[in-house]
């Protein structure tokens, strides 16, 4: 299992529990590729502006180097957004992710208080591999009421339609420092070279996220352990969509900054630059 693939799953995990957090579980079956299936967060339920700690752990049966991550999400954010979320994004890595155990822990980290408005996610996350046989599912129900102190509301600005770019902010300094970003048809490849294999690191993140006339700064420092093997030396290569995920009604979101990986010595491992529109659409459903 590479690098890449405990980002994307990390980013995945705490863009989602960032906000929200309650209650997750597996909801696989015996047939799934990832057997004895663990997902923990504590403490559960949490609170605003709290600590969080995500444990994950299980066994694959076989090597896996291609996903499809099916959504089936109801999402209420901010206090003014109700959306559903279907469809699914594929991720493929060289080299695959590794047959045999494996563990992974995010946090503890603070949870940001700065965001308006309850926050409500209910679905399944099922992920498959190329022969479309289930790999594992998860089930969320997360809820976290919204905060007492709403001044994170930001009036709405006239900017111009930003460009949706991913791009490397990486120094040749770093332990990844041939790292690369391209994107075409809707898809995002990344290839680099890793000069040390990883079980400590952290993400650190500053970004902008914008949904209709609400503007959230998100700075978040987040560490992460993983057992040996899952992210290793040598070249990597991951290619990220092109997303099938289909956001109704199309509410206009967009997400602005910079996202650094860190190894356990506070040492950068690679950067990237995000500047996308996430959808289109200023219709409100409440």
């Amino acid at each position: 299992m590479t690098y890449a693939f405990v980002l994307s799953l990390l980013l995945a995990v705490t863009s989602i529990s960032a906000a929200v957090a309650q209650s997750v579980k597996s909801c696989g079956g015996p047939n799934d590729h990832l057997k004895n299936p663990v997902i923990k967060l504590n403490p559960d339920p949490i609170r605003r502006g709290g600590t969080l700690t995500i444990e994950a752990s299980g066994t694959l049966d076989e090597v896996i180097s291609e996903f499809n991550t099916n959504v089936d999400l109801n999402i209420q954010a901010l206090g003014v957004v109700h959306v559903t979320a279907k469809g699914a994004m594929p991720l493929s890595i060289t080299p695959g992710a590794a047959k045999g155990p494996f563990s992974l822990t995010i946090g503890p980290f603070t949870l940001p208080s700065n965001v308006p408005g309850s926050a409500v996610v209910k679905g399944q996350v099922h992920v498959v591999n190329s022969k479309n046989e289930a790999v594992m599912c998860v089930d969320i129900d997360l809820n976290v009421p919204g905060a007492e102190n709403e001044e994170s509301l930001v009036a709405p600005k006239l900017d111009s339609t930003p460009l949706t770019t991913v791009s490397s902010c990486g120094k040749s300094t770093d332990h990844m420092p041939d790292f690369k970003v391209t994107t075409s048809g809707g898809a995002i490849t990344t290839t680099g070279t890793l000069d040390e294999a990883v079980t400590k690191a952290s993400i650190d993140l500053d970004v902008s996220i914008k949904v209709l006339f609400i503007t959230v700064p998100l700075k978040l420092k987040i560490p992460f352990t993983t057992s040996a093997g899952l992210i290793n030396k040598g070249p990597l290569k991951t290619v990220i969509g092109p997303s099938t995920v289909a956001i109704s009604p199309n509410v206009k979101a967009t997400l602005k900054g910079t996202v650094k990986l860190n190894d356990g010595n506070g040492e950068e491992i690679t950067c990237v630059n995000v500047d996308a529109v996430v959808a289109a659409d200023d219709h409100i459903v409440v």
